[in-house]
């Protein structure tokens, strides 16, 4: 009778899940030798309730449930993110202080307003996620396709007007390389954010604009209509509108990517253990979920090397159209 109380007891404590297997438990450890030894804190460059700010939360949430300490991130925003980027690369490179940043750290760069070369100075991580951007026009305009809106814009130069959210960020720069590329000359106005873009283009005030995916809410609303998508391939999501790059100029790519990135000279050993971990992550369906709902996508499972690799060829590709275009962070 002795056995078969234990025997109860020992069978009730597994069934409600007391005494926990390692198939049953989440295996928490550390990723490469003695790393991570503290909390790792994550640096987002933007202000909370971002999509790189929601991106960013919901990743490191994912990657704290298989490792011993906790993903801690903070938001270090001003100076368009540069003040995050410094305090990263002059952290140790212990792998315990990552930056969370977009493509506009490529631009600032570009633009001088960083006092470091990040392509030595930073070490990328993984790439989270990417979003393309959408030519948007007015419902009304007289143009329907890329071809035509091209073909509109060379024969009325500088009438076309666009907006962005300010001189040298990713859409202002977006545009200047369709103006490069199509061989066109349009008219760029700042706005305090591309929302305010959005409202004018559906009132007929502007002409177009590049935004995000979320954008789509006034095309199909009637109120606006999308021309082209800045991807280099048609997203999966939104099959029916073409690339710019398949439509007027070849080769064109454009895209919002969230990456991490840790100082220079982090250990190579940690450095890949963290890609892992975030290629883990991006695998989880929940977590694409929550990337969808922000019109995001989980970003392609490739090293470190790989994405250090797009980090110089980016900065190198907007040094160039900075210099070619004579484009002023003052104008």
């Amino acid at each position: 009778m002795q056995f078969r109380k234990f025997h109860f007891t020992l069978t009730t404590l597994l069934c409600a899940g007391v005494l926990a297997t390692p198939a049953m438990a989440q295996e928490k450890r550390q990723i490469a030798p003695g790393f991570p030894s503290k909390p790792i804190r994550v640096l987002v460059s933007v202000l909370p309730g971002g999509g790189m700010d929601i991106i960013t939360r919901a990743i490191a949430a994912k990657m704290s449930e298989r490792l011993p300490v906790a993903m801690v991130v903070e938001n270090v925003a001003g100076a368009s993110g540069v003040i995050a980027v410094n305090t990263v690369i002059t952290a140790p490179p212990d792998g315990h202080t990552l930056l969370s940043t977009s493509g506009s750290l490529h631009l600032n760069v570009a633009f001088k307003k960083i006092q470091y070369d990040v392509r030595t100075a930073l070490q990328a991580v993984a790439q989270m996620s990417y979003q393309p951007y959408i030519l948007i026009v007015n419902a009304g305009a007289p143009y329907h396709t890329m071809q035509e809106f091209i073909a509109y814009a060379k024969k009325n130069p500088g009438k076309l007007n666009y907006g962005s959210s300010g001189v040298g960020t990713p859409i202002h720069m977006g545009t200047e390389l369709i103006e490069y590329g199509a061989g066109v000359d349009m008219t760029h106005i700042a706005y305090k954010g591309n929302a305010a873009a959005q409202v004018d283009i559906v009132a007929g005030r502007l002409d177009f604009t590049l935004t995000s995916v979320s954008g789509l809410q006034i095309v199909r609303s009637g109120k606006a209509r999308a021309l082209g998508i800045t991807s280099l391939h048609r997203h999966p999501d939104f099959p029916d509108i073409p690339t710019i790059a398949e439509t007027v100029i070849p080769g064109y790519e454009v895209i919002n990517a969230y990456t991490l990135y840790a100082p220079a000279k982090t250990p190579a050993a940690i450095v890949n253990a963290l890609n892992r971990e975030v290629a883990q992550a991006l695998a989880d369906e929940e977590l694409k979920k929550k990337m969808i709902a922000d019109a995001s996508s989980p970003a392609a499972a490739r090293s470190p090397q790989e994405w250090q690799k797009v980090l110089a060829s980016e900065i190198d590709r907007w040094e160039s159209v900075i210099k070619k275009a004579n484009i002023k962070l003052e104008e």
